[in-house]
């Protein structure tokens, strides 16, 4: 958003030139994005947080200077300067939606002419990017553009019935809005309606039938408090975006009306010449009193890591116009003003004092961290998965919970059918997914069309099950793979290896290894109908449940990717269910290993089985472990025979073995091999 420097002087008259504002406001989280000084008053582009829609005016943002360089602040008019009949007089306002509309003020200003503006307000209204259109129009930009607070103005003599209803949108109802266009609306749709009809979208667009033009002599100011959820619904549906809108739906002050009522009355008389009304309809049904919110001090030190002096903290809270008062030892309440909302809790404060502070002030520190990566609980699952995926070359993907409307039908089985919700944020994101899969193979089309062939994702998350709707849903906790290109890194001593089913299954039973150690897992053909039905599997547990699914993308989804594509996605909410049997583990050996190599003449008929169980009945004077390194047939050897080559490991983990100890081993094995018939050792 844009502000003029010299409006912010205006408003606190601080000495600081355009940089100095800039690094000062970026330094308290308002991020100066560009200073442009190409006329006499600098303007300032500012990354306003949506938290933080105070600061969506200039009066808000002249609040963060004035706390920033220690200036006053500027306080608003509170008078109008004519003094005609009371507005109750001659509009009647009535809510019948308190739920969507908190507050509505109502004021009426005769006599106004519609002209142009004067070049003061022209060239202020170019410093902020809006266009000048009429004296009158104009002013209500000023209004919104200096407190935040969205205003109105309609032509009272084209209002029916000299009174305003704001309701919900009748069965049927449309309406023309400014931009001529004729919106069909919906029942959850809040508009304010004169006599006879809707005259305006509430918080988002004005009517056409009663807007301002070349005639008007007469203004009725609207500014109001809309629920921000039901402005959000509204402007979305319809697919409209305002100024105001923008506003309404991050939440605008509840007691900024008559404010912008004041201010919108007094620019009226100046700048069209009208008279306004003494006084303000304001209706007003259930006032909010101020919030109240303690802080620790202690939960200064153990959120910032530090704890600045007890007058500090008071002088933050106080620039910050918080009202703190020191209740007992360690302790401070303050008031919250009702254009911060944002702040609701302890941990806000705490976020206050270190933004007045300032950020650089927390002293750096590397006691106590911790050193190397800590292993997930063993009451983790989600954690296990993603470090298994992670470990073996997986990349983690982040997918939105919300798919579009049938999307994950053929990734799901047995599952409950999916459920719309009531205000999706978007039509193509109207219903919380079942299957982590979807999402993730959008990612991996994404990478194939900018020319990765080898992907490699994962995604741990949550999918949804509407059980027994219209109750929430079950959430459940899941991991996912998908994998195109080859099988593992290429390198020039081979040609490029293709991903199999074997490596997908591979995967899938590492983390389920990993995440349910020690059970056993049944592997069956068969899938979903997204996956190949000749090159996919499920895995189950004892009882049959399904655990695990992984295989080929089906054929006919197949033509829509470039590359092949394998999918795997494991349930792991039914793993934990189930209880992890004890592993047993062995010490690594402390010791240097020792190995030694028998060559045995056999029959080729005879399997290695018997000959490792004799080497097995042999006391070891260490563990021991049996491989075979060779295998060779042909000359000298008859042709019925074969000679395998077995390796000895000893992994001492107590003592180093010698030599005599070794030899009188190996004789040991030789005596008992010689026993086993057909098999001899070999000498030529």
């Amino acid at each position: 958003m844009l502000f003029s420097l010299a409006w912010l002087r205006e408003l606190s008259p601080f000495e600081a030139n355009a940089r100095e504002v800039a690094r000062r406001l970026t330094a308290r989280g308002l991020t100066v994005e560009s200073v442009s000084e190409a006329t006499g008053d600098p303007v300032l582009d500012v990354d306003v947080p949506a938290n933080r829609p105070d600061c969506l005016g200039h009066r808000g943002l002249a609040r963060e200077v004035a706390a920033a360089f220690g200036a006053p602040l500027a306080a608003l008019p509170t008078t109008v300067l004519g003094a005609r009949p009371e507005s109750a007089e001659a509009i009647r306002v009535e809510i019948d939606a308190p739920d969507l509309c908190a507050r509505y003020t109502a004021r009426i200003v005769r006599g106004v002419r519609v002209g142009p503006s004067p070049a003061w307000v022209v060239s202020r209204l170019a410093a902020c990017g809006v266009r000048s259109i009429s004296n009158v129009v104009d002013a209500s930009n000023l209004v919104l553009l200096e407190i935040g607070q969205p205003v109105h103005f309609f032509d009272a003599a084209r209002l029916t019935g000299r009174a305003l209803r704001v309701r919900r949108a009748l069965p049927g109802e449309s309406l023309r809005t400014l931009d001529g266009v004729v919106r069909a609306l919906g029942p959850e749709m809040l508009v304010i309606a004169d006599g006879d009809r809707a005259a305006a979208l509430a918080g988002i667009l004005g009517g056409f039938d009663s807007e301002i033009g070349p005639s008007t002599t007469e203004v009725l100011v609207e500014a109001a408090w809309f629920r921000p959820a039901s402005v959000r619904a509204t402007s979305r549906i319809l697919g409209v975006r305002t100024e105001a809108s923008h506003r309404f739906e991050r939440g605008t002050d509840i007691e900024a009306p008559i404010a912008a009522q004041q201010l919108a009355a007094r620019l009226l008389e100046e700048l069209a010449s009208g008279e306004a009304a003494a006084g303000t309809v304001d209706v007003y049904p259930a006032p909010r009193p101020p919030l109240q919110l303690s802080l620790r001090l202690d939960r200064i030190e153990r959120l910032l890591g530090y704890t600045p002096p007890p007058d500090r903290v008071l002088a933050a809270l106080s620039a910050v116009h918080l009202a703190p008062r020191a209740i007992d030892v360690g302790r401070i309440e303050v008031t919250v003003p009702s254009w911060r909302v944002d702040l609701g809790r302890e941990p806000d404060l705490v976020e206050e004092v270190a933004r007045h502070e300032g950020y650089d002030a927390i002293p750096v520190s590397l006691d106590g961290l911790p050193c190397g990566v800590p292993h997930p609980p063993d009451d983790d699952p989600e954690g296990r998965a993603r470090a298994i995926l992670a470990s073996i070359g997986f990349q983690e993907a982040f997918g939105y919970a919300m798919i579009g409307e049938g999307e994950d039908d053929e990734f799901v089985r047995d599952a409950p059918k999916a459920e719309r919700l009531v205000n999706p944020i978007a039509d193509p994101l109207a219903y919380l997914r079942r299957s982590l899969l979807p999402s993730l193979l959008r990612s991996v089309d994404t990478n194939h069309r900018r020319g990765a062939r080898d992907v490699r994702l994962f995604e741990v998350g949550r999918v949804f099950w509407f059980e027994r709707p219209p109750s929430l849903p079950t959430e459940r906790r899941c991991a996912a793979i998908a994998w195109s290109g080859a099988a593992r890194p290429q390198h020039w001593s081979e040609p490029p290896v293709e991903i199999e089913f074997p490596d997908v299954a591979g995967v899938v039973e590492r983390v389920l290894s990993g995440v349910w150690p020690g059970q056993a897992t049944t592997r069956r053909l068969g899938g979903p109908a997204a996956l190949h039905p000749g090159r996919s599997a499920y895995w189950t547990v004892a009882d049959g449940t399904v655990v695990a699914r992984a295989g080929a993308l089906h054929p006919t989804r197949q033509r829509a990717f470039e590359h092949p594509i394998w999918l795997a996605e494991i349930d792991l909410d039914t793993l934990a269910a189930f209880p992890a049997t004890a592993v047993r583990s062995t010490v690594v050996p402390r010791l240097s290993p020792v190995s030694r190599d028998l060559s045995l003449r056999m029959p080729r008929d005879r399997s290695f089985e018997g000959i490792a169980r004799a080497l097995r009945s042999v006391p070891a004077p260490a563990p021991a472990r049996f491989e075979v390194l060779d295998r060779y047939e042909g000359p000298p050897l008859a042709a019925d025979e074969l000679s395998l080559t077995v390796r000895v490991h000893l992994a001492p983990d107590e003592r180093t073995l010698v030599d005599a100890e070794i030899e009188a081993y190996r004789s040991e094995l030789v005596v008992v091999i010689e026993r086993v018939e057909g098999v001899r050792l070999r000498t030529e």
